[in-house]
């Protein structure tokens, strides 16, 4: 199954969410790595995951989402401000219990799971470089039971994230 351009969803959600967030480092480097887990997770393509919990592009489970809220942005009002300011206005400001908004907002599900990765203790790998994005969002992003892996295929993934 082939999903979304990877270049425009690069361009028009990753890099003006991650310019939004003004998390450390290279915002290049966040932006392909946005890009990057969007492509390991679901291949661009997949609003909720087959078999599974998870939701969005992202493909991040509710207790993730809820966590992510509950013990981090709660408590950041400025990080969480931003990221409620993609929440779809629906949800009336209340993110905790509707993890069902990553799959309505690409920008809010692009947040998420760039706050999910920045909580990990994994470094942010370097622009450019496919198999550090591999590795970033295998330990980093995904959980020990997710299903992917670090190998040719994931960090090709990654490099089609990288030069789209």
């Amino acid at each position: 199954m082939t999903g979304l351009d990877l270049g425009q969803l690069k361009r028009d959600i990753a890099v003006p969410v991650v310019t939004a967030l003004a998390l450390p480092g290279s915002l290049t480097a966040r932006a392909q790595l946005a890009a990057c887990i969007a492509n390991c997770e679901s291949n661009a393509a997949e609003l909720e995951q087959i078999d599974g919990p998870a939701l969005g592009l992202w493909q991040m489970e509710p207790f993730t989402h809820d966590d992510c809220w509950q013990n981090f942005l709660l408590a950041r009002h400025a990080l969480g401000g931003t990221c409620l300011g993609y929440l779809p206005a629906r949800f009336n400001g209340r993110p905790v219990g509707n993890a069902i908004a990553m799959i309505e907002s690409l920008a809010y599900a692009c947040a998420l799971a760039m706050v999910r990765f920045y909580r990990s203790p994994i470094a942010l790998p370097a622009a450019g470089d496919a198999a550090g994005m591999n590795r970033a969002w295998r330990l980093g992003y995904n959980t020990t039971l997710g299903a992917g892996s670090v190998d040719a295929a994931h960090t090709a993934l990654c490099q089609a994230a990288i030069t789209a």
